[in-house]
């Protein structure tokens, strides 16, 4: 009896137990369910400040680019710390130890290490490279690049391209690391951030990367470790060649250690330069066939060639045949691009009485000098001509050395101006020529890509007249799908007007009408030579002039498919020439074009192609 009394005591004893330890069970249970509900409103509330931080922080990319580009570096630096406050912030809010536990949670912990990582990212790249960037930003503007004396500071320049290469390296680590993170498990919201982002950086990294290059490359451009010889190209469009104009006056500009020197202008002619029996450089093939005599063989013809390389290695060689001086590089330059550096400089007096300005410059250097000096002494009139020439690029150039400049509208006319192709640089380090390619000054033959086919449409004058100051042009571009074989059918136009008066015999000066009675033509009468440049693997099918079928010659530069033309026009008269191309491969593409500055700027248009109409080949 005492046994089943003790037995059934300890059940008793048992049951009374169990209740405390359930009790204590759901206990835990509740504070477990409390502890993550607090953590995760916790971390709810802090992703929501983290998205509001980042949110904040990216509008202001653009802000600091425009701020950049105004010179304003008291806004850039603002900016900047206003963009770091809240990245520090948004890093702050995701880099607790409650947010990286919550990270193993299933499901949720892919958004959390995505949104942490987006915000590590942002402070890393503001912290390595924005703050860095706005330092130098302060630095190193257009007012500091002003010549002082005669020469450039460099320290500023050699801090810039430590700083940039500092923030290319940090901005290539963050698009590593955007790029690699996990989005399969993120919800669309952090996905379409992570994207936006990625996007974000993947637009600042090649800038930041040609950034640096570029400046990298200038302060051995500016003769800081040895003295730098280059020679510049001063171009007359009112005589058209491929690149612009003729190549009728140089001057050797020296720099060593930023101080600039400038010699003084050599006219092509008087006797300064040697005209040479054969080219100077190799011929790349086809080229002897296309230009004959004119390539290669006298200074005045540098730009015959779509090519700045060719051209700037032919003048090299001349420079230092004639003079027995090294070229380290070669710099063209036309005068409606000199006259836009003008917007940036107080008036020029000349001894002339003339006033240099950027609405005056273009005019009296193209047909100013040619309509005063025409005495019918030609050998006086073309060394009046040139003193006058030589007289304004001297003074020009001096006072854009002088540091009298606005710097924020230099650089806005010196941006216009190479867009337009009317400056161009070539250098024979291969660094170096990299940076102009990449600033697309490098005056290369058009190039074709995956998406776009360009050609180059380029005109010389072929009289030995200055008359192009009155010459207008127009090129259209137009393709459609007429092939059974998939090649998309290409029709080039070019019209060309004399905008001479009628009565240019009486009413224009010999010097501008040019060698009409040797080409035994009628003074006032343009006659052009036209270049078409189809790309590499296409192939030139045909080509009317004014209306009539003409039979073209096979010609090829290099990988080019060339068609040559001559055209002329009676003052007041229009010639109109159409051009027809097959595609080297099918499928679609842009259709561009490449064309030789002019004194006019050439207008780009739509050509309507009706397949009827297109040659065949």
């Amino acid at each position: 009896m005492s046994e089943i009394g003790n037995r059934s005591s300890a059940r008793r004893s048992l049951n009374r137990r169990r209740p405390r330890v359930y009790r204590h069970w759901w206990i835990w249970t509740t504070i477990l369910v409390g502890v993550l509900m607090v953590a995760g409103a916790w971390v709810g509330v802090r992703g929501l400040q983290a998205e509001v931080e980042l949110e904040a922080a990216l509008p202001l990319a653009s802000t600091i680019k425009a701020q950049l580009l105004a010179g304003d570096s008291a806004a850039v630096s603002a900016s900047v710390e206003s963009m770091a406050v809240h990245t520090v912030r948004a890093r702050d809010l995701t880099g607790d130890p409650v947010w990286r536990a919550a990270e193993f949670v299933p499901f949720a912990g892919a958004n959390l290490a995505a949104v942490r990582n987006l915000a590590d990212v942002a402070d890393d790249v503001v912290s390595g490279a924005a703050v860095p960037l706005a330092a130098t930003a302060a630095n190193l503007n257009p007012a500091s690049l002003k010549p002082v004396d005669g020469a450039v500071d460099l320290k500023p320049i050699v801090a810039a391209g430590e700083a940039l290469n500092q923030a290319s390296t940090v901005f290539s680590a963050a698009d590593k690391r955007v790029s690699d993170l996990d989005t399969s498990m993120t919800v669309e919201q952090v996905t379409a951030a992570v994207g936006k982002f990625h996007g974000f950086l993947g637009s600042i990294t090649p800038a930041l990367e040609s950034a640096s290059q570029i400046v990298d490359a200038l302060p051995g451009a500016l003769g800081e470790t040895a003295p730098r010889n280059y020679v510049i190209v001063f171009q007359n469009n009112a005589e058209a060649r491929a690149l612009g104009g003729t190549s009728l006056s140089f001057a050797l500009l020296t720099i060593d250690k930023g101080h600039v020197m400038l010699g003084d202008a050599l006219p092509a002619g008087l006797g300064n330069f040697a005209y040479y029996q054969e080219s100077v450089i190799p011929l790349p093939e086809g080229v002897e066939a296309l230009y004959g005599s004119e390539f290669g063989r006298a200074m005045s013809n540098l730009t015959v060639r779509p090519s700045f390389e060719s051209g700037a290695e032919t003048a090299q060689e001349m420079w230092k045949r004639q003079f027995g001086t090294v070229v380290d590089g070669v710099i063209s330059i036309d005068p409606v691009a000199l006259g836009y550096l003008l917007r940036g400089t107080e008036p020029i007096p000349l001894s002339t009485g003339d006033v240099l300005t950027s609405d005056t410059l273009m005019p009296l250097l193209l047909n100013g000098v040619y309509m005063r000096y025409k005495s019918g002494d030609t050998e006086a009139d073309n060394a009046a001509q040139d003193a006058v020439y030589a007289e304004i690029v001297v003074k020009t150039v001096d006072q854009l050395l002088s540091g009298d400049v606005n710097p924020q509208v230099l650089l806005s006319a010196l941006t216009q101006a190479a867009s337009e192709h009317r400056v161009l640089m070539w250098s024979p380090r291969a660094e170096e020529q990299a940076v102009f390619s990449s600033l697309g000054v490098d005056g290369a033959l058009p190039v074709s890509d995956k998406t776009m086919d360009r050609v180059g449409v380029y005109f010389q004058e072929n009289v030995g007249s200055k008359m192009n100051y009155y010459l207008k042009q127009s090129v259209s571009l137009g393709q459609a799908a007429c092939r059974a074989d998939g090649k998309a059918s290409y029709r080039v136009g070019v019209d060309l007007t004399n905008g001479l008066p009628v009565d240019a015999a009486t009413a224009i000066s010999p010097s501008i009408l040019g060698q009409y009675s040797r080409e035994r033509l009628a003074p006032g009468i343009q006659r052009m030579l036209v270049m078409v440049y189809a790309p590499p693997g296409s192939q030139i099918v045909g080509a009317t002039v004014d209306g009539a079928s003409v039979q073209l010659e096979s010609f090829h530069d290099t990988d080019y498919p060339v068609a040559k033309l001559i055209v002329s026009m009676e003052p007041g008269a229009t010639s109109k020439i159409t051009l027809d191309v097959v595609a080297a491969a099918t499928g679609t593409k842009a259709l561009e074009a490449e064309v030789t500055p002019m004194v006019n700027p050439t207008t780009i248009s739509d050509l309507p192609l009706d397949c009827a109409t297109v040659a065949a080949g």
